[in-house]
């Protein structure tokens, strides 16, 4: 499982200046939007971005907030020694952990992120200015929001003091959910929903970059515009559920390729024909295959016998091989011993998250039982789905199903709990 990465940055139709940055380093990547006229916000943006490269890969969320907050530390220095007071830069940033299936989201200011999940495109972060503190307090709305006069202005930058709060989150994904990071530049011009079908319609996540900051122009490219899209893809998924008994066994008398007990349980030999009974390995395709060649080589001696006594009068009547009856009981019964316990064990051998009452508890079988096999609660968690943010409420509606304990409790583990303020 990896991430591919795509990035576009442009100036607009309106600025004289770039002053987006953008970092893409391994599995971190961030943008920052510098602020503080023509100079400074383009030195605030570009010192934020090299601090972060310096700073090398982050392992955790832990490490994303002490990267940024050293880059605080050093716009705020640089600040100083070129005497802009007011030079200061966003900054919203990545750690991509495929091998946890997971994301973690840090930002400061109002650069945003946000994840696409079945055509779903979520904001994950929360603007620091002060417009968003008014439509949180529910002084105004979100379309005033879009129109007041004061939207540009920040609470939180990095630049203005030494010490900073950056809020994070932790994302749990699947193959194909896309993160999107981006300045206000994209937001401000292009609606949520058209984003999502830009971003859809690609599989050139380049490209896909490159045509929302199009978009952006199209429809009036006011800002600075830059933008990095980040995808998960498994290069080689493996099957979270136990394959069904009639895929194990074959289908119409044809083994299943690549299948060494399909090919024994359908192993046939011409009338006559004997063969050498394998070496007892313990195994109970083994065990099985040698019962049949058993039976076959009694029915062989059978005959040879019977070939042997004179005929009298009328042709000799020769009694089935009780031998050959009491095998094919036994393989009868082996099979439906075995279809029953593959289908109990995927029946049981599963788990999955569901609220109940409101808190996300993880369960033992299949969602909906199967058959005489009902679920079963086995951990709760403690975790309200209201306090969970709406792409992760989005997973956990959807039940999703997992072939072990521990996975489930690494997605639970990965939730981003909207309990999550600012200075976490």
């Amino acid at each position: 499982m990896r991430f591919e990465v795509g990035s576009f940055t442009d100036t607009g139709r309106v600025r004289e200046s770039n002053q987006d940055r953008l970092l893409v380093a391994g599995d971190f990547v961030a943008v920052a939007d510098g602020m503080g006229g023509h100079a400074g916000g383009e030195l605030a943006a570009e010192t934020a971005i090299d601090d972060l490269r310096r700073f090398g890969e982050p392992h955790d969320a832990e490490d994303v907030v002490a990267a940024i907050r050293q880059a605080n530390r050093a716009v705020v220095a640089t600040a100083d020694r070129h005497g802009l007071a007011n030079m200061g830069t966003t900054v919203v940033a990545a750690l991509l952990r495929p091998i946890r299936r997971s994301v973690t989201i840090a930002n400061v200011g109002d650069s945003r992120a946000y994840l696409l999940h079945n055509g779903e495109l979520d904001q994950v972060t929360r603007d620091h200015s002060l417009v968003q503190d008014l439509v949180r307090s529910g002084r105004i709305s979100e379309d005033e929001a879009r129109e007041h006069p004061h939207r540009n202005v920040l609470t939180r930058v990095l630049g203005i003091a030494e010490e900073i709060d950056v809020d994070t989150f932790e994302l749990a994904v699947s193959e194909g959910d896309l993160v999107l990071l981006a300045s206000d530049g994209l937001f401000n011009e292009v609606e949520v929903d058209d984003m999502a079908r830009i971003v859809g319609d690609r599989d050139d996540l380049g490209a896909a970059a490159a045509d929302l900051v199009a978009r952006a122009n199209e429809n009036g490219g006011n800002d600075n515009i830059t933008v990095i899209l980040a995808r998960i893809v498994d290069d080689a998924p493996q099957a979270s559920e136990p394959a069904p008994a009639h895929e194990i066994a074959g289908q119409n008398g044809q083994p299943v390729e690549g299948s060494d007990s399909a090919a024994v349980a359908h192993e046939t030999m011409e009338p006559g024909e004997a063969k050498d009974a394998p070496s007892g390995t313990g195994d109970p395709d083994e065990v099985e295959r040698s019962g049949l060649v058993a039976a076959t080589d009694a029915d062989a001696s059978d005959r040879r016998e019977t070939a042997e006594v004179p005929v009298v009068s009328g042709p000799v009547r020769r009694r089935p091989s009780r031998l050959r009856a009491a095998v094919f009981t036994l393989c009868v019964l082996a099979l439906l011993g075995l279809g029953a316990g593959a289908f109990i064990a995927y029946g049981r051998n599963a788990w999955f998250v569901e609220p109940v009452a409101n808190e996300v508890v993880i369960h033992r079988g299949r969602p909906g039982g199967l058959l005489f096999i009902e679920p079963t609660p086995v951990q709760p968690t403690g975790i309200d789905i209201d306090d969970l943010n709406p792409a992760s409420r989005n997973r956990v509606e959807e039940v999703p199903v997992f072939s072990s304990l521990e996975d489930a409790q690494t997605f639970v583990d990965q939730l981003e709990l909207s309990a999550v303020r600012a200075g976490g």
